[in-house]
């Protein structure tokens, strides 16, 4: 399967989906990418100049369905329980079908939980905006399942 041209193709639309994500972080000015931008497939971004540690910002993007993982950053001051950092993936929202415009959007939607995280309803604008994404990308498309 590595081999194919598809999975060519799957590599490099996760390239392009991080560094989309990338930019989007870029042009905000709390927003501080660890090795300003990436090449691979995560971003590492501190949380630090939105008033969170990592596992803070873990915790209050999984409750508008945006899973990342608290973690550390070069020259790290909180403990691993902590974290100043959150780690970012994109293969499995380019799994999904997420194209670069779809994953501006998704860096876009942690930023805003990130910088409004005690509004309530900016909160649930967020969840609801995540689920109109997943609809557009199904895990599975009807028509794969047997």
């Amino acid at each position: 399967e590595a081999l194919t041209p598809e999975f060519k193709e799957y590599g490099e639309q996760i390239i392009r989906n991080t560094q989309e994500m990338a930019l989007c972080f870029a042009d905000n000015e709390k927003a501080r990418l660890v090795s300003n931008g990436s090449d691979n497939h995560l971003l590492l971004l501190d949380v630090r100049n939105f008033g969170l540690n990592g596992k803070e910002a873990e915790k209050l993007l999984d409750q508008v369905n945006i899973t990342v993982n608290k973690n550390s950053i070069p020259f790290e001051t909180l403990s691993p329980f902590k974290t100043s950092g959150i780690r970012i993936g994109t293969p499995a929202i380019t799994s999904r079908g997420f194209n670069e415009e779809d994953s501006y959007q998704v860096a876009k939607l942690i930023l805003t939980v990130l910088e409004n995280k005690d509004d309530e309803q900016v909160l649930a604008d967020v969840k609801r905006q995540v689920k109109e994404l997943t609809d557009a990308h199904p895990i599975y498309a009807e028509d794969s399942i047997r």
